[in-house]
């Protein structure tokens, strides 16, 4: 079988690792002890800091809000999707069950996100053990950064699927060299390999060329006999395909077509690959953003193909017809990945990433790792040994650093790298510790130089006053939901004029001048929402409900016509719409289709839920009623109203003992709520 127990490289004929029997057991004692305490220490601070932000308890913007809503919806019963998501689906049932578990405490859930992100250190440390045969200063090294690394703990405590994918490859990755070396039981671990690696691919799909890429290792570069390879590279693809299989057959059952994990690949690819292309996630959700979805769906249907297909027949044009600039792009895309910015994707611009005092000190921490890491590359780059014995944590690296160059980078696409740059920083600080009297340093510096061109020369083209008018818009939203309404006018007043052409703002500075009792304002905001896009349908929606108020009742009918003309599938504009025809139509039995709509679109929509628990309390059907005001409480727990309209179901089907439970407990929460001091009396009343 294989022998990895050496680490020593040709040229180092001196060096040796520094093993923990070099040093006193006290001071490895005393590391270990100081590095847990500051591990959970750091990340309790952060989170202590991160709770004075809104999106702490409101996740908002892109995919963050997805995965929430996905999340939620899982919660209230949807268990099997009925269309494909633009994201792998297994982070999203995984965050289902942080929320059933922690009931919606965001602060223990993100707790329980960071706690994981630092555990999954425990499979590398073994990989370094069987790498090294003993355990090492090494290892402590690579603790140590893993412990205090600030981005790393920002990227966990947010809802995203690489707070899942971290884990995961860490394990598939131990399972690899655990395989390798047990003669007896390899079969079993290069299977478990893989089905972790499938998880990974199911939790976001950059992961299959990191799986591809582990599975042509197994099959060629192994060292031993050809029949064992064969034996363990299909033993581990065929795990990791079993796992993806479901998904993929799932997706092509509901979408009719080949879907493997998750939509929208097309567009990620155009992101990187097209005349406006700049190697960044440039195209941010805005005007900008949805007239290229917009015109992209138009053309689409004229040609009766896929948005996605169109997408990819548009890079594949630009890639044809001009392919030097094609080629310059590739290469900037193979340079930012190594930047020493963390390049924004997602609901993380600039403004929200660094909103806690860690994060904003700590802007230099990914340069320093870079730097370390690929200067141990070029270092060794020509040593097979040092290629052998960190070889699967290479193949990480280099993976998700070519999936980055085909598509697009930023700071958090480049997470999962992040074990493999650990690993080989704290490999070249051990060297530089155990070698810092020697001539080898001659050669170090010049890598260590060219490592530093790399990180640090290139620059991206980013618009920060860009990134500041989408964070304002997000922080405006939070702040409203949150109930802070002079914050929230703040920033959405700062992205309105920064961003004067989005509709968003100006729905979000409408719905708030609602809540502050000013309709005239709150119209004059939903006009001009209108006027930026004419095709956005939520200012002809809210002015629909702004005229429902007024008991305008035609001009209301007519917003909420035209809305459905623009777009039906939206949950609000259907709950919204029964909320209308039933308080001001009287027409019961639409309102209620509506509902259902609305709930066939998002099953997790609270108010939705509750509303039919009303409409079947009035009916009579007190247990159908029942089952609405559950699935509701399973989307907020701690709310007192819907623990009440739960009771008054339970006592309408004389549970008398169930219902006067729940009572006690939503006066708990509320003891001055209305509706459940008047339950309160009847309950009393019907025992004498």
């Amino acid at each position: 079988m294989l022998n990895v127990q050496s680490s020593m490289f040709n040229y180092q004929k001196k060096s040796t690792h520094i093993w923990f029997g070099m040093i006193r057991r006290d001071l490895i004692i005393s590391w270990i002890l100081i590095l847990v305490a500051a591990a959970f220490g750091i990340r309790i601070i952060y989170l202590m800091q991160f709770s004075a932000s809104p999106l702490f308890c409101n996740p908002v913007g892109p995919d963050v809000e997805e995965y929430d809503l996905w999340a939620k919806q899982i919660i209230a019963g949807k268990l099997i999707w009925n269309y494909v998501h633009i994201h792998a689906p297994l982070y999203a049932y995984a965050l289902a069950l942080e929320y059933w578990i922690f009931a919606f405490n965001h602060f223990n859930v993100r707790l329980f996100q960071l706690i994981i992100g630092l555990a999954s250190v425990i499979p590398v440390l073994f990989s370094l053990r069987i790498i090294d045969g003993k355990w090492t200063v090494h290892s402590l090294l690579l603790a140590s950064i893993w412990a205090v690394y600030p981005p790393l703990i920002y990227y966990q405590a947010e809802y995203i699927s690489e707070a899942l994918l971290l884990p995961l490859i860490c394990t598939s990755i131990y399972l690899l060299y655990r395989g390798e070396r047990d003669e007896i039981r390899h079969s079993t671990w290069f299977a478990i390999a893989g089905v972790a690696g499938g998880l990974a691919i199911i939790t976001h799909p950059m992961s299959g060329l990191f799986v591809l890429g582990e599975a042509s290792y197994l099959l060629f570069l192994q060292k031993t006999k050809f029949k064992f390879k064969l034996k363990s590279s299909f033993r581990f693809l065929l795990a990791a395909s079993l796992v993806v299989a479901p998904v993929a057959l799932y997706n092509y059952k509901v979408l009719g077509k080949v879907a493997p994990v998750q939509a929208n690949s097309g567009f990620n690819f155009y992101l990187g690959n097209n005349p406006d292309a700049n190697g960044t996630c440039y195209l941010r959700p805005g005007p900008e953003w949805n007239k290229v979805h917009q015109q992209a769906q138009k053309i689409a249907s004229a040609a009766f193909v896929s948005k996605d297909q169109f997408f990819l027949s548009e890079s594949s044009y630009f890639i044809k017809h001009d392919t030097f600039y094609w080629a310059n792009l590739i290469v900037q895309k193979a340079l930012f990945t190594w930047n020493f910015r963390e390049l924004t994707s997602g609901a993380d611009p600039a403004p929200l990433k660094y909103f806690t005092p860690i994060q904003n000190f700590s802007k230099w921490t990914f340069a320093l790792v870079a730097i370390l890491a690929l200067t141990g590359i070029f270092m060794n780059i020509r040593h097979s040994s040092f290629l052998y014995s960190y070889r699967h944590f290479l193949i990480l690296i280099f993976s998700f650093w070519l999936v980055q160059t085909i598509f697009v980078t930023s700071g958090r696409y480049r997470i999962a790298m992040l074990p493999g740059i650990f690993v080989i920083a704290a490999f070249i600080i051990e060297y530089i510790i155990s070698h810092y009297r020697s001539s080898l340093h001659n050669h170090l510096l010049p890598c260590a130089g060219i490592a530093a061109a790399i990180v640090l020369l290139p620059s991206p083209d980013i618009s920060f006053a860009r990134e500041n008018a989408e964070a304002d818009t997000l922080l405006g939203e939070a702040y409203m939901k949150s109930g802070d309404l002079l914050s929230a006018e703040k920033h959405l007043l700062k992205a309105s004029y920064s961003l004067a052409n989005w509709s968003r703002s100006y729905n979000l500075l409408g719905l708030l001048a609602e809540k502050k009792n000013n309709p005239a304002s709150a119209e004059e905001y939903y006009r001009k929402a209108i006027e930026c896009d004419g095709s956005d349908p939520y200012g002809l929606m809210n002015l629909g409900v702004l005229y429902s108020a007024r008991r305008n009742f035609t001009k209301a009918n007519e917003c909420f016509k035209k809305a459905f003309q623009m777009d039906d599938k939206i949950a609000d504009l259907h709950y919204n719409y029964a909320v209308f025809i039933s308080k001001y139509k009287g027409n019961e039995i639409l309102s209620e289709r509506h509902y259902w709509k609305c709930l066939e679109i998002d099953p997790s929509h609270r108010k939705a839920l509750n509303n039919l628990g009303v409409v079947k309390m009035v009916e009579g059907n007190y247990g159908d009623a029942g089952k609405y005001f559950s699935h509701a409480l399973r989307i907020e727990p701690s709310n007192p109203e819907l623990i009440v309209n739960l009771a008054a179901s339970e006592f309408a089907q004389d549970r008398r003992a169930e219902a006067e439970k729940l009572l006690k407990k939503a006066l708990g929460l509320n003891p001055g709520l209305r509706s459940g001091r008047e339950l309160e009396k009847i309950m009393k009343g019907t025992s004498r």
